[in-house]
């Protein structure tokens, strides 16, 4: 199933929000009583952070996404960042138009492995008249990264951020549902921030075992 979910009247405008879920592959691993402290120590592990095969297997699965933009006829000038945890995908960036955007979260969609897709693909705006009242996307994601490292002391590179034209998104795997406020405080209490996307996942002990296993 997969549902397009329309932005905030003021901005439907000028940019599209996407979330799709597709078909996912369920598997069920027969353990013996040898494998069980394997097992049991990979899901501690899991509590705090994806471990290193897990992590492998996103980083695989981001380089396809990536591929599959960029091979694509005029989306390779956009330079869409793309992300993708615990088998989630992440496309995040400018376009042209609303069928650009449209025609980008199709293309992401056909990348096969992912679990779901999620993009911001907010349409390309001319620059403000008064260009010294607005602060710059790359200004606003330095002093949102400031903040998040000094108001939550997360591990450098946990959470990566991105901004829109005001627009903050924040993506990656926290520890918790506490950590994951705390940044969404952090980044929203930045001034020039107009709008957070959370998009900060919990770990998923079931989903990193399993993926393990599979290697």
């Amino acid at each position: 199933m997969i549902s397009c979910s329309n932005p905030e009247p003021s901005e439907r405008s000028s940019q599209t929000y996407f979330t799709a879920l597709q078909s996912g592959l369920i598997l069920v691993l027969a353990l013996n009583s040898c494998g069980e402290d394997r097992v049991t120590v990979l899901v501690e592990a899991a509590e705090e952070r994806m471990n290193p095969l897990s992590a492998a297997d996103d980083h695989a699965s981001e380089v396809r996404l990536h591929q599959a933009l960029v091979d694509h006829f005029g989306f390779s000038a956009l330079g869409l960042s793309t992300y993708v945890f615990m088998n989630r995908g992440y496309v995040v960036g400018y376009v042209d138009s609303l069928d650009q955007a449209q025609a980008v979260f199709e293309t992401a969609k056909s990348v096969k492995g992912l679990q779901s897709v999620e993009a911001v693909l907010p349409v390309k705006q001319p620059p403000p008249t008064d260009v010294g009242k607005v602060i710059s996307d790359s200004t606003l994601k330095s002093q949102i990264e400031s903040a998040l490292t000094r108001d939550t002391a997360m591990v450098s590179g946990r959470v990566h951020v991105e901004v829109l034209n005001g627009r903050v998104v924040l993506l990656g795997v926290v520890s918790g549902g506490e950590e994951k406020e705390r940044a969404e405080r952090a980044a929203a209490g930045t001034i020039g921030v107009t709008r957070v996307t959370n998009w900060l996942l919990l770990p998923e002990t079931e989903y990193m075992a399993i993926r393990s296993q599979v290697f």
